[in-house]
């Protein structure tokens, strides 16, 4: 079940004078609390979606949403906020900032798989697994098992798999290598690199 929905924070405390309660018609003072509200996933705040801000009379005690009193009022609160502004706390945007490192993560890793990968396709070694697109576009892999000096070796793995995620764990068993192709170094450095078909290289 996911947990989503909006709350809301206080942000500040203050108070304004000369206002005149509508409740008893005092004209005295009035505290306001501004409230922040924000959308929230998993009660971790993702993003504020607006303000509430709530005057109390100091004489009865009647409080009253700003929006609903008349423009006297109304321009000595915004006075006040000009004055003194309400800031927005980062917390309130906490959701977007993990989104954010999350996708800068990511990015970040995906950079340096790349980059792994082209070093690796460079200088070969036994062991170097392919994690390839097959013709049909399913997902198999293919391991290094000799290097010489001019050519490469390479088993086949006999097994594929529709599911991207799924290739590690038909990578990893010995038993789906059976069918072998040998490859001149330059054949080999056009085949690893071929962004179509190639998408990883793992090297332990």
């Amino acid at each position: 079940m996911i947990f989503y929905g909006t709350n809301s924070s206080k942000l500040k405390d203050g108070r304004i004078s000369n206002t005149t309660c509508p409740n008893c018609e005092t004209n005295s003072k009035m505290d306001y609390t501004i409230f922040g509200k924000y959308f929230y996933i998993y009660w971790i705040p993702i993003f504020p979606i607006g303000r509430v801000n709530i005057v109390e009379c100091n004489h009865c005690k009647a409080t009253y949403d700003i929006k609903n009193l008349d423009q006297n009022i109304k321009t000595i609160f915004q006075k006040e906020q000009e004055r003194n502004p309400t800031k927005t706390p980062i917390k309130l945007f906490s959701g977007l900032i993990i989104g954010a490192i999350i996708t800068v993560a990511i990015i970040g890793f995906g950079i340096k798989a790349d980059n792994d990968s082209l070093e690796f396709a460079k200088n070969p070694k036994v062991g170097d697994v392919f994690c390839e697109v097959t013709l049909r576009g399913w997902y198999s892999s293919a391991k290094v098992v000799k290097v010489t000096k001019d050519s490469i070796f390479a088993l086949e793995n006999n097994m594929e798999t529709d599911q991207k995620s799924s290739v590690d764990e038909i990578a990893s068993k010995e038993e789906n290598y059976t069918l072998s192709w040998p490859m001149t170094k330059k054949e080999y450095l056009e085949f690893a690199t071929k962004a179509d078909t190639i998408y990883k290289i793992d090297r332990k």
